[in-house]
């Protein structure tokens, strides 16, 4: 009788720890949903901006022709716009937008970064073509408006990404049995989950969300881009920078 009942409390307090692990995860879901619609909303009120385009803003960053962004690029091109990050929030920045996992950041990469993933702001951006003619002047061609909003954009993104990594401090320190979350996620049992299974299982948990949110969520954690999300990509995206 006794060993019933040590396994019975045993198997219980087991359930509600995975509940809370379960919980857990949920929360940084809803926060991740959060920060992606707030920078997305800046980044269409950037797009807005006439005079942005987003060759010029990539020049700003990137001054020998290479095509690509290393992480002092990023620092020069930050410090240009009056923000001086820490050697912790550049490397912060690089692990969220070098998707190639090369260390650097490539012109395709970094249009996501400053344009928005909404068609409609997209094509917009995408149909405006560069102003400036020397590279090493290319930040003048810019409004202070749109220099402001591009400013406050990345800052936006270095509070966010370490509010993001904070968060996932926490949750290795909780340890969370990471298989078995993303086992409810994908139901089916593929090895990977899609949107229609994410949007699933958010209304499984009860979790609130829009349609543009989903998509956002979607789009961070799809790393390759290849509209699944594999367990690899979930693991990198909970993968603490100390």
């Amino acid at each position: 009788m006794g060993s019933t009942n040590f396994r019975t409390n045993y198997q219980t307090q087991k359930k509600k720890y995975i509940e809370y692990e379960k919980n857990q995860f949920n929360d940084f879901l809803k926060k991740l949903m959060g920060i992606e619609g707030e920078i997305e909303k800046l980044k269409i009120d950037l797009s807005l901006n006439p005079d942005f385009n987003c060759e010029d803003a990539f020049r700003i960053f990137e001054l020998d022709g290479r095509g690509f962004l290393d992480k002092d690029d990023l620092k020069y091109g930050l410090n240009l716009l009056n923000i001086y990050p820490t050697d912790h929030e550049l490397r912060l920045l690089m692990k969220r937008f070098d998707l190639q996992k090369q260390g650097a950041i490539n012109f395709a990469d970094f249009f996501d970064i400053v344009v928005p993933f909404e068609k409609e702001y997209r094509n917009a951006v995408e149909e405006r073509l560069p102003r400036s003619c020397c590279p090493c002047r290319c930040i003048d061609v810019f409004s202070y408006s749109t220099l402001a909003t591009l400013k406050t954009l990345f800052k936006l993104l270095i509070d966010a990404e370490n509010d993001i990594n904070n968060v996932r401090r926490s949750l290795g320190i909780l340890r969370i049995k990471l298989r078995d979350i993303f086992e409810l996620i994908d139901f089916l049992n593929r090895g990977y989950f899609n949107n229609n299974d994410l949007i699933e299982y958010l209304q499984k948990e009860n979790i609130a969300y829009d349609d543009k949110e989903v998509d956002l969520l979607f789009i961070r954690l799809d790393k390759n881009r290849n509209g699944k999300i594999d367990y690899k990509e979930v693991e990198d995206e909970l993968q603490t920078l100390y």
